[in-house]
């Protein structure tokens, strides 16, 4: 490949979606636009998608295929060949390459393949051909060494590369919007969906347990059922009643931006992970954070949070109690060596760097 490259991306998700995988697809089109501003991008959409704010310069193609792996694999493949593309780069199910192009594929995780019992019967069944599809791709990307691993171990995949993730630009540019039942210091945080895999119910029941929770000092859930979704004991329900857990759902950057900000402690206790986001924002952005100790999260954490068995109730009731009496809380600085290490210009560099490095295409 020469100096400009020719890369045909699947934008499936481009303008609505699981918000992780919109989120991922549309940080890495925009960091690519501005690191390589010379490289021609065609990005695929689902026909009547609004891509009116995609990089000036992208082509838009449009699909009505449906679901997501049969654009990634289908139509993508059909725009490459036309466009007579250097490079194809697809989101968890790899798409061929055609002519001399060379196929990528960002697959966030493979957890179906290690843990089934965390996923519908539906889910596991389209999931599955992430695996099958895998050694189509040249090289598939994924986020952390731990997922690399892992993929490496459940996929035939001829070579995997961690690239990372990179933290939001909205949310980093993004204004704190305060909840005005609040004020600062006075909550816990966490984010995620009530499913197995989140493990929220353990957060919920660990919180109340600790004995910390009351209506002046809630524990402040973002995030809505999804997937299996995890079932609440009696005393959990009764905090939700009493106001000593409040439920938010969806919230805007600016809004989420000033609960990590301004939380007295976050908490992350998920069972699995190809990356988890959330506690990297959290601890970015300033806040105490208490985690699962999953190798995941030491990779991408280290000595910026505390570490906890996930599946002890007594040690993490323990453990927020101990973060929560640790003095009076006061206003959180950024930790810019955090958000420096989880760049997306570093990620999309990385990504470029391996895909056209010579003697890569020598070896695929």
């Amino acid at each position: 490949m020469g100096e400009t490259v020719k890369v045909v991306l699947d934008a499936y998700w481009w303008a609505d979606g699981p918000p992780s995988l919109r989120h991922v697809l549309r940080e890495m089109v925009f960091a690519w636009s501005t690191e390589f501003p010379d490289d021609e991008l065609v990005l695929v959409a689902r026909r009547g998608a609004d891509t009116t704010d995609a990089p000036v310069g992208a082509v838009i193609e449009r699909s009505a295929l449906w679901p997501q792996a049969l654009l990634a694999t289908v139509a993508v493949a059909r725009a490459t060949s036309r466009h007579r593309a250097d490079l194809v780069l697809t989101h968890n199910f790899a798409a061929r390459a055609t002519g001399s192009s060379r196929s990528a594929i960002y697959l966030h995780d493979v957890l179906f393949a290690t843990h089934p019992e965390w996923f519908t019967p539906v889910e596991r069944a389209y999931f599955s051909r992430m695996v099958s599809f895998a050694p189509r791709a040249d090289v598939v990307f994924t986020s952390s060494e731990t997922e690399a691993s892992r993929i490496r171990e459940r996929t035939a995949a001829r070579r995997v590369v961690a690239i990372g993730l990179g933290l939001s630009r909205e949310l980093l540019a993004a204004s704190s919007d305060p909840d005005p039942r609040l004020t600062p210091g006075s909550f816990v945080l966490t984010v995620g969906r009530l499913n197995v895999r989140k493990n929220l119910g353990t957060v919920l029941r660990a919180a109340v347990a600790s004995g910390e929770l009351s209506a002046e000092r809630p524990l402040v859930v973002v995030g809505a059922p999804d997937g299996r979704a995890a079932s609440l004991d009696n005393d959990t329900a009764s905090a939700i009643a009493d106001g000593r857990v409040l439920f938010t759902g969806f919230v805007s950057e600016e809004r989420l931006r000033w609960y990590y900000e301004s939380t007295a402690l976050f908490i992350c206790l998920s069972l699995g992970e190809g990356f988890g986001m959330p506690p990297v924002e959290a601890a970015a952005l300033g806040a105490d954070v208490l985690v699962s100790d999953l190798p995941v999260f030491r990779e991408t954490l280290g000595a910026h949070a505390r570490y906890v068995d996930p599946t002890d109730v007594s040690a993490i009731a323990v453990a927020v109690a101990s973060m929560l009496k640790n003095g009076e809380w006061m206003p959180r600085r950024p930790r810019p060596a955090i958000a420096a290490r989880h760049d997306w210009a570093l990620t999309v560099r990385a990504l470029r760097d391996e895909i056209t490095s010579p003697s890569r295409a020598v070896d695929a």
